[in-house]
């Protein structure tokens, strides 16, 4: 405790004698003391540091002390290395300003100390910047500018720790409270008191292009002065919120002129030790707390708010661009940390002594009863509750109006910053329009003060600062045109999709400065193509509301058709564009924008059912087939769909035709030499959509490039691993490895065939294992014209992933449209046989599902050998209803029938969607004899699938087995040759039939063989009775069999029949393996 008083006696015995006697000696003695002290100090060590500065910085000199030097005006190409000393906490700076250089030395090696030596620090020079601010001293403009150079050099600082600034998102949330809201300075009642005015303030800032008529005359009284000298200011808020356009006043000012602050003694390397920390800054990644991102944003604001014109445009011409870009990060950040949350997410931290005094009431209630407080007795117990019940309610009525002031200092608050940021932006555009229009604007200075003014669309901002923040727009506008409308056109989509959500506002003023700044980037793109037409800002428009319908964004409401109707009539009243197509443009433009919105209503009408809501975007993808952005639009949101429901393959389709898109349109274009049609091999639906481009108006504007489709093609390649399609990464690299080739990319040809030679492993894995799952399909037929409207009676082929179940897909869609019609209306039809419409009832929404198969020709399966071949690119399938002539449905082999029906979509699967409508069927029945040979053809392939897949599964092989060789004699394979090739039966059916029948049966029996001879080597010696009954079971088939072929059916009598099946066995064996699964 002696330390600390002592410590602070000296630093007020030193501050007083700056007044009394040679101010270069006392800065001397500060110098050694300040010495003694360094970086890694104990905590208590630092706090006694910034307590001897904070004293030493009250002296009432001390504006005076560190006088800035006044340069002339510089143009901004000029470049001075003497003005960037000024400029940063360089050695010359301190030396000419030694007390604030002293001071913001020792806060920037402070911001590399643990958090609590930090706040210390921070809390020091927000204090001192809220004297200045509230000092009645200093009322003039010219004066605050003078002040706020002596603190240029905070700026720097702030960009050098900008790496430690956490974006705003990662530290707030809904229900942010006011220690999140504000800064770490403390004291509320100070906040109650500054409070006068709910009113949204007004400004006098240097670049506001919608001036106010009447702003008052900033009011400062001297009381505040004295409060801030011994206690800290709520917020650290050091901005003035009220004043006035016409304090900008450059008169001398009243301050003492002195420039030599530090002798010549001192000049001679005196202040070594503080110097030190100017040297090369060491970046650092560990984050600061949000109250000291706060401190630092608002302590950042007040220099850019106080410093001139000429100042700040100084600054800039200083410093490099990527250090431009992060001083305008920085108010981008300020921007968010400051937003104003609404009411609501306020709330107020209660002061300590009303805590302690409930605290202490709560814990005399709880003493036993010999312990009662002395206050407390029986006779007035009663009349205490009263009085805490009294308190409590005065508590919370004051928590009520803390609140309110609260919200309102906040409002304030975020409404300056806004400000403070348009002046700097505004300011910056007048000045340096060479820099922004480096590249004709593609540059990154541009792009951040465009997503600056984007972020004021975003954020919720009083009506007030919205009629600064369009005037600024109209500005930007106006001045800026070419990077707008020429070039890349992501800056004016971006403009376009803010502006849509603003015509939506709930507010009709900022609907209608909306509608005045679309108006304006209509008719500024039309006058920039010399009146020919407004392609960029038609197309971003329809584009931007296509993006919102996908995200869900309500437009189809009378706030909106409203916005659409005041465009339309600023085209129509606007004299000067009498006369041209500008008026006939604008109602064409607003005339699609509600053609789109009409989709928004089907699609909230079928939000329940997502194949089709996909549908719905994919009509719309189609309906803009000419006009490349707008369709790659809506296939982007279907991908978000799609990836949102796991179906991998659809989303990966729909990155294969934006990249066919591109590519067709680089075709066109004569950039390259080949188009959709290179993605044939991949899938034939690519071509059949994409083809269709043609270059029409809509596509002068597109901006895409080979560079552009390479990245698309990269995009493909991830898709393909997620959707586990692995077999068409190889067709997808033969488009890609040229595009390496040519740019000699060699790391990245390197990177492919490593790509491809560990997606070919893939391959070969799942090739063996036979565990991908790529998708089960199901014909899917509605009927109830009252329910399903064009969809009554139209059936689809549903894809559904890896292993859906028919109860799964049936549950789903039954629950799906019990949501929509209600659990009484939604009946499942549960056979597959033909629906007759007109036999059911009008009153309830039918639905029948069924399992379907793909379905190949002989000759395309010799083709489709593969599993992923007869998984990929089909548009066939089918399924078998067994009947017999005298309508039951199941006989006796020689009376059993089977019609088979045969479903073709117009597309093949996969596709963009999920679902595809049937455009052909027929029917194919089988005869008896035809029956046997499919059952016992399947047989013998699902015998063959078993036996030459490694490694083997033993439980599938035994139960494959179990099914094939038990002789049954209604059933199973020799009931079918009982019936088909008895010799005294066989006359019956066609001779071609019976032979062919025959031949199935060898094969069958060949197989079957294989399969126990393998199975006797991996048994163990628990199953050996299990193979001996197969084994018998076998031999009887065969017996059986060979009376009734008239010949003799043992494998071994001939050998050479069974080479295949040998080499299978030994190649089986030779890589079997226990693990097994279900059949």
């Amino acid at each position: 405790m002696e330390t600390k008083e002592l410590n602070k006696s000296l630093a007020h015995f030193l501050k007083k004698c700056i007044s009394l006697i040679d101010r270069g000696f006392v800065f001397k003695l500060i110098n050694m003391y300040m010495d003694k002290y360094n970086p890694g100090d104990p905590r208590i060590l630092q706090e006694f540091k910034f307590a001897f500065l904070e004293i030493i910085c009250c002296h009432e000199h001390y504006v005076a002390f560190n006088l800035p030097i006044q340069h002339t005006k510089l143009s901004p190409k000029t470049r001075s290395p003497i003005l960037l000393q000024e400029y940063t906490l360089s050695e010359e700076f301190c030396k000419h300003h030694f007390i604030v250089g002293l001071l913001l030395q020792e806060i920037k090696t402070s911001l590399n100390e643990v958090i609590h030596i930090r706040k210390i620090a921070l809390a020091t020079l927000r204090d001192l910047m809220a004297k200045h601010e509230m000092d009645d001293r200093f009322e003039n403009r010219g004066q605050m500018n003078r002040i706020a150079l002596i603190y240029a050099p905070w700026l720097s600082i702030v960009l050098d720790n900008l790496t430690r600034l956490d974006a705003v998102e990662k530290i707030e949330d809904g229900n942010t409270s006011i220690v999140n809201r504000m800064s770490s300075s403390g004291s509320y009642l100070f906040a109650k008191s500054s409070v006068t005015s709910e009113s949204t303030p007004k400004s006098r800032h240097r670049f506001t292009l919608h001036m106010d008529k009447d702003s008052p005359v900033h009011f400062r009284n001297s009381a505040f002065y004295d409060a801030i000298a011994g206690q800290a200011l709520i917020n650290g808020h050091s901005l003035s919120i009220e004043s006035d356009i016409s304090a900008m006043s450059d008169s001398p000012s009243a301050l003492s002129q002195e420039t030599t602050i530090v002798n010549e003694s001192m000049k001679n390397g005196e202040t070594k030790s503080h110097i030190r920390s100017t040297s090369s800054h060491v970046h650092r990644y560990d984050k600061f707390q949000p109250l000291e991102i706060k401190d630092l944003l608002l302590m950042f604001l007040f220099v850019v708010k106080y410093l001139s014109e000429e100042q700040l445009i100084a600054w800039w011409q200083q410093f490099t661009e990527s250090e431009v870009v992060n001083f305008f990060m920085t108010l981008e950040m300020s921007l968010n940390y400051f937003k104003y949350v609404g009411k609501r997410n306020i709330s107020v931290v209660k002061s300590q002594s009303s805590d302690n005094i409930k605290n202490k009431q709560t814990k005399a209630h709880t003493l036993p009863a010999r312990m009662n407080p002395s206050e407390i007795n029986h006779e007035n117990t009663s009349t205490l509750v009263i009085h805490t019940v009294n308190r409590e309610n005065l508590m919370n009525a004051e928590d009520e109006v803390q609140k309110k002031q609260q919200a309102i200092l906040e409002q304030h608050l975020a409404t300056e910053v806004g400000m403070i940021t348009l002046d700097c932006m505004g300011l910056y555009s007048m000045n340096f329009r060479k820099s922004l229009m480096h590249m004709n604007g593609d540059n990154e200075i541009m792009r951040k003060i465009f997503d600056i003014y984007l972020t004021f669309l975003q954020l919720g901002q009083s009506e007030n600062l919205f009629k600064h923040v369009f005037a600024a727009l109209r500005a930007f506008i106006n001045n800026y045109s070419t990077v707008l409308f020429q070039g890349n056109a992501t800056l004016c989509g971006r403009l376009c999709y803010e502006l849509l959500k603003c015509c939506n506002s709930r507010l009709a003023s900022i609907r209608q400065e909306s509608c005045a700044i679309l108006y304006l980037l209509m008719r500024s793109n039309f006058e920039f193509t010399g009146r020919k037409g407004l392609t960029r800002v038609h197309l971003q428009l329809i584009i931007s509301v296509s993006q919102m319908l996908g995200n869900i964004i309500g437009l189809n409401n009378a706030r909106f058709q409203e916005s659409l109707s005041l465009i339309n009539s600023y085209a129509t009243s606007d004299k000067a564009m009498k006369g041209t197509g500008f008026p006939i443009e604008v109602k064409d433009l607003t005339k699609r924008i509600r053609t789109v919105l009409m989709a928004t209503v089907q699609m909230r009408e079928h939000h329940h059912d997502p194949e089709m809501l996909v549908d719905l975007q994919h009509s719309l993808a189609n309906s803009y087939a000419s006009t490349p952005e707008l369709r790659h639009t809506w296939l982007d949101n279907m991908i978000k769909n799609h990836v949102r429901d796991g179906n991998y393959s659809e989303a990966l389709c729909c990155q294969l035709h934006i990249a066919a898109l591109m590519a067709e349109y680089l075709k066109l274009k004569k950039i390259q030499n080949w188009g959709a049609e290179a993605f044939d091999k991949i899938s034939k639906n690519i071509s059949k959509d994409e083809k269709g481009l043609k270059l029409d108006i809509g596509v002068q504007d597109i901006q895409y490039t080979e560079y552009i489709l390479l990245d698309q093609l990269e995009t493909c390649v991830e898709f393909i691993n997620k959707a586990e399609r692995y077999e068409i990464m190889g067709e997808l690299y033969k488009l890609i490895l040229p595009m390496y080739e040519k740019k000699r990319n060699y790391e990245l040809l390197k990177n492919a065939h490593t790509t491809l030679a560990q997606n070919y492993d893939k391959i070969l894995e799942i090739n063996k294992s036979c565990r991908r799952l790529l998708g089960r399909y199901y014909r899917v037929g509605f009927y109830g014209q009252a329910y399903f409207e064009e969809d009554n009676a139209v059936e689809f082929i549903y894809k559904e992933p890896k292993v859906t179940s028919l109860s799964e897909i049936s549950e789903r869609l039954q629950k799906q449209f019990s949501d929509k019609f209600g659990n009484d209306i939604v009946k499942m039809i549960q056979d597959s046989a033909p629906v007759k419409p007109r036999e059911l009832d009008s009153k309830f929404a039918y639905i029948q599902v069924t399992h379907v198969t793909p379905y190949f020709e002989k000759e395309e399966l010799e083709d489709r050998q593969t599993e992923f071949e007869q998984n990929h690119d089909i548009n066939c399938f089918m399924f078998e209803t067994p009947f017999t002539k005298d309508g039951k449905a199941r006989g006796s082999p020689e009376e059993q029938w089977k019609r088979r029906t045969i479903l073709e979509t117009t597309y093949t699967f996969p596709y963009v969607k999920k679902r595809i409508s049937v455009s052909s069927k027929r029917y194919v029945e089988l005869t008896p004899i035809e029956v046997a040979l499919d059952e016992m053809q399947t047989r013998v392939a699902e015998l063959d699938d078993v036996v030459f897949t490694k490694p083997t599964d033993i439980k599938k092989l035994q139960l494959r087995l179990q099914g094939s060789v038990c002789v049954q004699v209604n059933a199973g394979p020799l009931a079918y040759a009982s019936v088909f090739l008895d010799p005294t039966l066989s006359s019956m059916y066609p001779e071609d039939k019976v032979e062919e029948l025959k031949d199935v049966y060898r094969e069958f029996l060949k197989i079957c063989y294989t399969a126990l001879q393998i199975n006797s080597k991996l048994i163990t010696s628990e199953q050996q009775e299990y193979q001996e009954v197969l084994r018998y079971n076998y031999k009887k088939l065969c017996s059986s069999l060979s009376s009734l072929f008239g010949e003799h059916l043992w494998p071994h009598d001939d050998t050479g029949s069974f080479k295949r099946n040998s080499m299978a066995l030994f190649s089986a064996i030779s890589g079997a393996s226990q693990n097994s699964s279900t059949a």
